[in-house]
């Protein structure tokens, strides 16, 4: 029985009772006190009539809402690129499978079809908005609210990186990316950060990251390129997007050798100048000996000297020679290890300038390579939601700031019906592996349990009910009303 059948039950007795009171409230002495009394008591008694007539209203609305056929359950909203096609396929292959009807109308006319009672089930990536939850309550319709995953935006710079901060707002991301943006450098305000040349980048319009950053970040219902900087990267995918961050893998090996190879090319230095050091000591030892010979010739001096002065000449010759071969290899070596440095330095310097490029990519993307990208925490503009990381947590629970929660929304009256709560049950048992297949951000084991209780009777389902000023997703209400 909904929450507006149970309130028209009051009994009779008690609307005859204030009536008697308000006349009774008629008659009073009129002093000033009395007469206040008498103002209150009467507010209460309009108060009381004006909810005993809206009860009514939305009771005969209730009943006038269309009946759902038994073994059939409608879909409608944002379905096509969705869980749900999968879902029901696999769904449809389970033995007394309800018949699922499907339709791909949109959020907005989903919303309105099921406050109107027409089908049972919303996919969205939105929640209802405070107007179309107002909708269902006007013919007593409660809403109840499933996540089956998430999806989120990671901006990220390259690992191992430093601009001067490791947080920005939702406003400064907008400011990165938004047509017309003047920022080149990571110190310019509204940053602030440090001096670091500044490129963007990210996906092109096929990717589904790039309509979501588009809608959510930059405020585009349509999302195309001209509603980014002029210079903005648009690379092909999210590879190509990745490399822009990082540089290709080649490069960054090739910087990574740059150590050891500086070393290598200061130790093969050392033996070039210690090679060019023992030629120049043979060559002077070899003109000494030259000079000591000739001059034992002129002063004619004994055989046995000549000989030992032409010795000596013969190991100058012969270390001249050694030295000559050593700086011969020592000058190729240098040669070969001073290229090597050279391409090293410059991959190092080409691949150091990777400093300040940013892109954003789906968190699915970059959960595979989050040892090479390096994620901003995101604070919302009314710095409510201060610094939060991008994890499955903060993503599927809605605290960080560029994610959205994948729904299926319903309400009670179609909780009750037996295929509803079947089909939903086999929708959220298969909700994180095809959260993974379709590189999405799949639930915690906890939140499955919970909304499982929802449909097999164990906890009460709770009640959505938006919140206009909330700087987190709204938060359900417990339900007087079990599933079954």
């Amino acid at each position: 029985m909904t929450r507006t059948r149970s309130l028209l039950a009051r009994p009779l007795a008690a609307s005859l009772a204030v009536a008697a009171v308000s006349l009774g409230l008629l008659t009073a002495c009129s002093d000033p006190s009395q007469e206040a009394t008498d103002t209150v008591s009467q507010d209460q008694a309009d108060a009381f009539r004006e909810n005993k007539l809206r009860e009514q209203d939305i009771a005969k609305a209730y009943a006038a809402l269309p009946t759902r056929p038994t073994g059939v359950v409608d879909v409608d909203g944002s379905t096509s690129g969705s869980m749900t096609p999968t879902e029901i396929g696999r769904y449809e292959t389970t033995t007394d499978a309800a018949q699922i009807n499907v339709a791909d109308n949109g959020e907005d006319q989903a919303f309105q079809e099921l406050c109107a009672g027409r089908i049972d089930l919303v996919d969205s990536a939105r929640p209802m908005s405070r107007a179309e939850w107002e909708a269902c309550q006007a013919v007593g319709l409660d809403v109840v609210q499933f996540q089956v995953a998430a999806e989120a935006i990671v901006v990220a710079i390259k690992s191992e990186t430093d601009v001067g901060a490791d947080c920005l707002t939702v406003d400064q991301v907008r400011d990165l990316y938004r047509a017309g943006s003047p920022l080149t450098n990571w110190s310019q305000e509204p940053l602030g950060l440090d001096d670091v040349p500044l490129k963007v980048g990210g996906p092109n319009p096929d990717n589904n990251g790039f309509g979501f950053f588009g809608r959510y970040v930059l405020g585009a219902p349509e999302p195309s390129q001209v509603d980014l900087r002029s210079d903005y990267y648009l690379a092909e995918n999210d590879e190509q997007a990745r490399q822009f961050v990082v540089g290709q893998r080649n490069l960054g090996l090739r910087a990574a050798r740059f150590d050891d190879v500086s070393r290598r090319r200061a130790q093969v230095n050392q033996a070039l100048q210690d090679a060019r050091m023992e030629m120049a000591a043979a060559r002077t030892e070899l003109s000494i000996a030259l000079a000591e010979r000739a001059k034992g010739i002129r002063d004619e001096r004994p055989l046995a000297d000549k000989r030992k002065d032409q010795r000596r000449v013969d190991a100058a010759y012969t270390r001249r020679s050694a030295a000559r071969v050593r700086l011969n290899a020592a000058e190729l070596r240098y040669r070969e290890v001073n290229t090597l440095y050279q391409s090293t330095d410059h991959a190092r310097r080409l691949y150091e300038s990777y400093r300040g490029h940013v892109a954003y990519f789906r968190y699915s993307y970059y959960e595979l390579f989050e040892d090479q990208l390096r994620p901003f925490e995101i604070t919302m503009p009314d710095g409510q939601r201060n610094c939060i990381f991008p994890s499955q947590r903060t993503i599927t629970s809605g605290e960080y700031p560029l994610a959205r929660q994948l729904l299926i929304t319903t309400t009670t009256r179609s909780l009750v019906r037996n295929e509803v709560r079947d089909f939903l049950g086999h929708y959220i048992d298969n909700a994180q592996n095809d959260a993974d297949t379709a590189r999405l951000v799949a639930l915690p084991n906890e939140t499955v349990r919970i909304q499982q209780a929802w449909l097999n009777g164990d906890q009460a389902p709770l009640l959505y009910v938006p919140d206009d000023n909330a700087t987190s997703p709204s938060q359900p209400v417990p339900s007087e009303k079990p599933a079954r």
